[in-house]
């Protein structure tokens, strides 16, 4: 390699390392404030919870990255971690997970995502901890001492603790997501059975600006109302829960870091990231702890066309632990019948504002934009629908006013601002009287940063805008000012281009201005339009 290939190169590195740097800012930020907030390794944990087994995580890709996935939440496990993440789901996936943790004890998870063009992402998931082959014995005393008689074995119970979440995400904004869902956490032991309902909100935002349109951010609020049933006293603790999460290396690396805080627990940290060899081959690595490291997780994933394989392995105080999930997307892509229903009911509003039903108009494009918020086009004529009926709400008939509404209307709302405002403005001229018309003509001009047209004069019977402009046109030959009587003729002509009496005014302000062409070629549509005219004829032969 030459010298100025590698001088290159390693310019190419520098710039590199430099932007990945500041994109990774954020997360670098948190890692380092942790770091110093952490204790050596062995500290203490918090446990003992109400519901504290769905601390233990949905999905062996989440697993092996250590829990830090609240922003990353891609897959079928969005469920668990963040109902917010599920609007990145464009196809149905089914996902499930199956653990075998220690002594008769098992994990188990399953979640169905059913993401929709219009109503959002809908998603259910069923979480599982079994513990089995508890003794149950009887002791008889001694009723005069407190002597153990006898101790027999009369059983075996279980311990089984279940969870059922229904979960559900929309689109709020182009970058941003919300999710809520519900759970139903059960736990019996031998013959008691208690019970919780509570409700989980979550936020997720995808990219902030330029710099940083790949970085991801998660804040949620778990147990924000919940109630109890059965035998207990116990209360599910408030838990707090933020995330942020970027990929590095043409999005082959991607790194997350979480955080937690239950009002009953210390506060919780999580660091991951996954590696992608190949397309369908990765890598991942994680750590969780509170005040040092309680959980050291590794593991990879494969895919092939719709099916996903993980595998993760967890070193902690009771030793090492594996984690197997599997899943499988299949169906028709949503973002596809999503774009062909936007289309369609932009199609629809089209139709109904042409047909002069502006109000239908403004909901097909209200429910366009409730499909794609972040689609400019129907950002742009929805706003536009949306300032037509703030004063017209439709304009019916085949009268040349109600005709150059609609008009008026669709060149608005398709952007051709010339179009509409001449429209509007003859609309007005038909009748006068129409002040709402008028309220939103002047809105557009406003808007436009053009003259306003102003209402029409009572004081003089018959004397209407055209008139006006007709009389502001003479008066300016008369005063030399050519160019505004030119203005005035065009304007009147946008209004009614057959106006005979605006040509014959234009025609002799070229004439004036000497250049004879046009002003040949103004009376010559003249004579097209009045051919008895008798006084155009004496122009023309003054050309000759």
């Amino acid at each position: 390699m030459g010298a100025k290939m590698k001088n290159k190169f390693k310019t190419g590195l520098m710039t590199v390392s430099v932007k990945a740097l500041k994109a990774l800012a954020p997360v670098l930020f948190f890692v380092l404030l942790f770091a110093l907030y952490a204790s050596p390794l062995g500290a203490a944990a918090t446990g003992g919870q109400p519901g504290q087994f769905l601390a233990w995580g949905a999905g062996a890709r989440s697993l092996g990255m250590g829990k830090a996935f609240f922003a990353v939440s891609d897959d079928a496990s969005a469920t668990y971690w963040n109902p917010a993440g599920l609007t990145q789901l464009d196809r149905r996936e089914v996902m499930a997970l199956h653990v075998n943790l220690f002594a008769d004890t098992s994990y188990d998870f399953i979640s169905y995502v059913h993401p929709t063009p219009k109503l959002g992402v809908f998603g259910v998931n069923l979480t599982r901890l079994y513990s089995g082959g508890f003794e149950k014995v009887e002791i008889a005393f001694d009723s005069t001492k407190t002597d153990i008689i006898d101790i027999k074995t009369v059983g075996y119970f279980d311990d089984v603790q279940m969870a059922f979440t229904g979960a559900y995400g929309k689109k709020i904004k182009e970058n941003m997501s919300i999710g809520v869902s519900m759970k139903y956490i059960s736990h019996t032991l031998d013959s008691s059975t208690n019970g919780f309902l509570t409700f989980d909100t979550a936020l997720l935002v995808e990219g902030f600006n330029h710099k940083f349109k790949d970085l991801k951010a998660g804040f949620g609020i778990q147990n924000l109302l919940s109630t109890r049933f059965g035998d207990t006293d116990d209360k599910l603790p408030l838990i707090f829960r933020a995330g942020v999460s970027h990929p590095f290396l043409r999005k082959k690396l991607a790194v997350a870091f979480d955080i937690d805080k239950s009002m009953k627990a210390n506060l919780g940290w999580h660091i991951g990231a996954e590696y992608w060899l190949v397309n369908f081959t990765c890598l991942r690595l994680g750590f969780e702890g509170e005040k040092g490291i309680r959980e050291t997780s590794a593991g990879f994933g494969v895919k092939y066309k719709d099916y996903g394989l993980d595998y993760a392995f967890s070193l902690h105080d009771l030793g090492l632990s594996h984690r197997i999930s599997g899943s499988w997307r299949f169906g028709p892509s949503v973002s596809q019948n999503r774009d062909a229903l936007v289309r369609r009911y932009i199609q629809e509003g089209m139709e109904a504002y042409n047909k002069g039903n502006f109000l239908l108009a403004f909901n097909r494009f209200e429910s366009a934009l409730d499909i794609e918020p972040g689609n400019q086009d129907v950002k742009k004529m929805f706003a536009r629908i949306q300032t037509i009926t703030g004063f017209l709400q439709a304009a019916v008939g085949d009268s040349e006013e109600m005709v150059s509404v609609r008009k008026g209307v669709a060149g608005y709302v398709e952007g051709d601002d010339k179009t509409a405002i001449n429209a509007f403005r003859y609309a007005y001229y038909k009748n006068p009287g129409n002040m709402k018309l008028l309220g939103l003509l002047n809105r557009i001009e406003k808007e436009l940063g053009i003259v306003l047209t102003e209402a029409q004069r009572d004081d003089v019977v018959g004397f209407n805008m055209i008139d006006q402009k007709i009389y502001d046109a003479r008066q300016s030959i008369i005063e030399g000012k050519y160019d505004q009587a030119l203005i005035k003729c065009q304007e009147i002509l946008n209004l009614e281009p057959a106006n005979v009496t605006a040509l014959e005014i234009m025609g002799s302000a070229f004439f004036m201005m000497d250049q004879q062409d046009k002003a040949r070629a103004v009376w010559m549509k003249v004579m097209e339009l009045d051919p008895t005219n008798k006084v155009i004829p004496e122009f023309l032969n003054q050309l000759k």
